[in-house]
């Protein structure tokens, strides 16, 4: 399930600089469960990794190896020494110490960095690797099959494409529904199949994610970053195409009844917008809401596996796994025209007043597609 990174529809109040990101992975060398983010060099990053590893730990993955990777400062470890507590039987901590490139610049005396390879005269360079964890050989091998729901089983219709830029920072921002997020990987396989550029989406889902089995690998070796501001902004100063859905969860906690009424939107992707200068493409989903009708939630029951809620539909949880199985819906996505922020740092006004023009331009989409369609399944 996925999540709009501002929980909140106001910014946090204003702490202490942060010294900068490390790129944290936590492996586990008993389970399948693991844990890779980028966090800052403070006490919010720090009780992120504490917390993550006390998580997996709790659900058996011990033992655990914690890789932090971050450019070395006195500062910076100084701010990272509190990790060393961590360290036990069950966690081992390794330090990957990065050098600045601006000390790279001034100091000739360095040894060279054992993690980069050299290049070559009239060689080309290596691509960068992702620090979110994006592996191009696995969405290249899961892609046919996303692409096969898409072209095939939901039969997706796509309109406006074309505004969705070919390179470069862009923020796709997108109605949210269904009893699960079949939407964001739909989307990520409509950019990546047939955008011209096969741009891949980094959809940002909810952090609760983490802590289910299997999910968390999956997610993020296709494209996906666990929901923050701070995230969002790291994707987009690398020039990724990032994809949101300003309703958040309760987006997919609409029942049958309220299908494609937006609920309230989060102003994350307007605050992103306008300190990043980033334009954002709303995007019209219709077909996912029919796809799984949901009649009732069951909250308690989620609460018991680590999830919001589960989901019950016709024919869901009465038919078992086969009632999980999607219906086969017409679907329609249409991107619209970008909506250029007017500048960085804006205030609260600014931000409220583009937040409300993206959700009208969703809407106003979402109704011209209903009113277009001749059924649910044509």
């Amino acid at each position: 399930m996925l999540a709009h990174p501002d929980s909140t529809p106001h910014a946090s109040p204003a702490g202490p600089a942060p010294l900068g990101l490390m790129t944290v992975t936590i492996r586990s060398a008993a389970t399948a469960l693991g844990a890779a983010f980028v966090a800052t060099m403070d006490d919010v990053g720090i009780e992120r990794v504490r917390h993550d590893v006390g998580t997996l730990t709790a659900q058996g993955a011990a033992p655990l190896t914690l890789e932090l990777a971050y450019v070395s400062t006195t500062a910076s470890e100084r701010a990272l020494a509190p990790l060393t507590a961590i360290e036990s039987r069950d966690v081992v901590v390794t330090r990957r110490r990065l050098t600045s490139l601006a000390a790279r610049a001034t100091r000739h005396d360095l040894e060279p960095d054992p993690h980069l390879a050299p290049v070559l005269p009239h060689t080309a360079p290596r691509p960068r690797p992702d620090p979110f964890g994006l592996d191009p050989v696995f969405h290249a091998r899961w892609l046919p099959l996303l692409s096969f729901f898409a072209d095939h089983y939901w039969r997706i219709a796509v309109e406006g494409l074309e505004h969705v830029p070919a390179e470069g920072a862009v923020l796709l921002a997108a109605n949210h529904s269904g009893a699960v997020p079949a939407d964001a990987a739909m989307l990520a396989a409509t950019l990546a199949k047939r955008h011209p550029a096969h741009r891949h989406l980094r959809v940002l889902y909810d952090r609760f994610v983490d802590q289910l089995p299997l999910l968390p690998s999956f997610y993020r070796r296709f494209g996906g970053v666990p929901a923050s501001l701070r995230n969002a902004e790291a994707l987009l100063e690398r020039g990724e195409a990032v994809g949101m859905f300003p309703e958040g969860v309760h987006g997919l906690e609409k029942t049958w009844q309220d299908r494609y009424q937006l609920r309230p939107f989060r102003s994350g992707t307007a605050r992103l917008a306008l300190r990043t200068g980033t334009p954002i493409v709303p995007v019209a989903i219709v077909g996912a809401e029919e796809a799984y009708p949901v009649i009732a939630r069951l909250y308690r029951a989620g609460a018991v596996v680590g999830v919001p809620w589960i989901p019950v539909t016709p024919l869901f949880p009465l038919c078992g796994i086969a009632g999980a199985l999607p219906l086969p819906t017409k679907w329609y996505i249409r991107f619209g025209a970008p909506i250029v922020p007017p500048g960085p740092n804006a205030d609260e006004e600014s931000v409220c007043a583009l937040t409300d023009t993206l959700r009208t331009a969703i809407d106003v989409n979402l109704t011209a597609l209903l009113a277009a369609r001749r059924g649910v399944f044509v």
